[in-house]
């Protein structure tokens, strides 16, 4: 750190932000943050700043800011575009745009997925979103212009349930106002005046509601947990809502965020008088700025109305949430890696147990959800858990939000009832079919962390058990379709280029695991691989599920594995130095 010395920067600017901010370590991401759009970048005059103002070593303070990929330290960075190249965008165009963007003399550098999917190919570049870019049409990017706003409305595929029913049913009712109008907090007053709350937790147990993140866990059973630890004197309880969504093909959670905030707020409150917290956090991933500042106002709202704050709706109870911006990085979707950045560190997984409903956020008993989990709960509340079981499956009741992408005519989120639809009748109803002639090859199912699915899986319905008992995770239930024109080794090539940027490089199977994964993909996409290089995919594939720390490293190598198993031929064709679709000839 001998190079982190006084210079010519202004620290004047930063004094208002270490100010506004108590000396606590969980301030000191925000404090960063807040330094980082103050300046465009992190001098290192600032980090040292920082650190004296901390109490940290400037080491510390360096390796946090290093570790996120929004911030940028040491130099103020020349005008970069940021162009998404994860799976969804890569195989919508995301090649032929670097390559037209380079041309055009811009600096173009690779960014995790931005959270558009169903608009991809998606590039950031001053603050700006520009989705759907074609090498034809980035003239708009060049000039600086505004892109075409997007309604969440728009992106909404279809509602296949009573609209009574929908998560989706209010999307575009923003204000506190229009939410309230359309049915928003009344669940939280029956709850409030009804109910206690421990009927509260009983009753989403009685419904089956699955955590909608990904594992699938009973939500009921992490609030009956949480409450427990918090009555036996672990600490009073805090409810912590997980919108880090950094699945590539994902985008379901930024939607409700963007369309309906206050369901979500209704859904944290109830959640935190049902586990008896008085006090909830909202960990929204950094790329979601504008998502954020529509949650900072509704919680504004929601205060000014009496829904928030010391004596919600007049009853006594009490409760406070919080709003946490990331700073990029797709490990802190993993809860305890989310719980470590939401107090000031490094977003590195925790070794479990203990678990955050017994020992989480601050130490404290922590029932952590998703977005979508937890805007299920208002309706579980309001009309009970058989209501709730109505639709859907026994295992798996309930709706879901499946964003769609990839090589279908029509791309966008998706309601339905668990175990609804199949794959084959997503693709032939509310996808609207295959993109052209080129038919169905293959599906990546749940996220980079899913697999790859063949033809044999379109007819399995879609809903948590169908599809592990057919061998793939439903995932946060992202589906993205993939025709005939898709080279495989290219595409899974996207995916592990993808683990191994967002590694945290905690653990050596997964810090070295990934970065080979991606070697040996990237010389049979380049024409120098062998059979050899087939069999180390497999045992890197096998290591890194096996040693490694946390379900990162676990899932890396699912959806090579899967792709490897399913299409070996294809495979086997670029050891010879032949992509049999054509693909591979135009990589950069």
């Amino acid at each position: 750190m001998a190079d982190m010395l006084a210079g010519t920067v202004d620290l004047s600017l930063l004094e208002p932000i270490l100010q506004s901010h108590a000396k606590q370590r969980g301030d000191l991401i925000p404090v960063l943050q807040e330094a980082q759009e103050r300046y465009g970048y992190l001098p290192r005059e600032v980090l040292q700043a920082v650190a004296r103002w901390s109490g940290l070593p400037p080491s510390e303070v360096y390796g946090l800011a290093t570790f996120y990929a929004l911030w940028q330290v040491g130099e103020k960075p020349p005008p970069v575009v940021y162009l998404c190249g994860d799976g969804p965008c890569h195989i919508q165009g995301a090649p032929q745009v670097r390559r037209a963007l380079k041309e055009a003399g811009l600096e173009v550098r690779r960014t995790s997925c931005i959270g558009h999917c169903a608009g991809g190919p998606v590039a950031r570049c001053a603050d700006r979103i520009y989705r759907s870019l074609t090498p034809q049409d980035i003239r708009v990017l060049l000039e600086g212009r505004e892109p075409a706003p997007v309604s969440p409305g728009e992106e909404i595929l279809a509602i296949e349930v009573p609209l009574e029913r929908a998560l989706l049913r209010r999307i575009g009712r923003i204000s506190l106002a229009e939410a309230v109008s359309a049915g928003a907090y009344q669940a939280l007053h029956r709850a409030l005046t009804t109910m206690t709350s421990e009927e509260v937790v009983e009753e989403v147990v009685r419904s089956g509601l699955q955590g909608r993140g990904g594992a699938g866990f009973p939500t009921g059973l992490k609030m009956r947990f949480t409450a427990a630890a918090a009555r036996s004197g672990n600490g009073p309880a805090c409810v912590v809502c997980n919108a880090d969504e950094s699945e590539p093909g994902t985008f379901k959670d930024r939607l409700l965020i963007e369309g309906d905030p206050h369901l979500l707020l209704e859904g944290i409150v109830l959640a935190g008088y049902a586990v008896g917290a008085r006090e909830g956090y909202i960990y929204i991933r950094g790329e979601y700025a504008p998502q954020a500042e529509i949650l900072e106002r509704a919680i504004r709202e929601a205060q000014e109305a009496g829904y928030l704050g010391s004596d919600i709706l007049g009853t006594g109870f009490a409760f406070t949430i919080h709003l946490h911006r990331g700073a990029g990085a797709y490990i802190c979707g993993e809860e305890t890696a989310l719980l470590e950045s939401l107090e000031g560190k490094r977003g590195e997984p925790r070794l479990r147990p203990p678990y955050p409903t017994t020992c989480g956020a601050f130490g404290r008993p922590t029932l952590l959800n998703n977005v979508e989990t937890l805007c299920n709960l208002p309706g579980i509340v309001a009309y009970g858990a058989g209501w709730y079981r109505q639709v859907g499956t026994e295992k798996s009741p309930g709706t879901k939000l499946y964003p769609i992408s990839g090589h279908v005519r029509r791309r966008g989120c998706l309601e339905a009832p668990l175990g609804r639809f199949t794959l084959r009748e997503v693709i032939e109803g509310p996808a609207g079919g295959m993109r052209g002639p080129a038919p169905f090859k293959a599906c990546h199912l749940g996220g980079a962390a899913g697999a790859i699915v063949g033809p044999e899986f379109l007819d399995v319905p879609l809903d948590f058990a169908s599809c592990a008992a057919a061998g793939a995770m439903l995932g946060a239930g992202d589906v993205v379709i993939l025709d005939a024109t898709t080279c495989l080794v290219d595409y899974v090539r996207t995916v592990a280029a993808f683990f191994r940027a967002e590694s945290c490089g905690k653990c050596t199977p997964c810090r070295v695991g990934t970065e080979r994964q991606f070697h040996l993909l990237d010389e049979l996409a380049s024409g120098r691989g062998t059979p050899e290089h087939l069999q180390e995919l497999l045992e890197w594939g096998e290591h890194m599920t096996d040693s490694s720390f946390c379900g990162l490293g676990q899932t890396a190598s699912t959806a090579v594995l899967s792709a490897l198993r399913l299409f070996p031929d294809e495979f086997e064709a670029h050891t010879r130095g032949i992509c049999p679709v054509g693909v591979c000839r135009m990589k950069e």
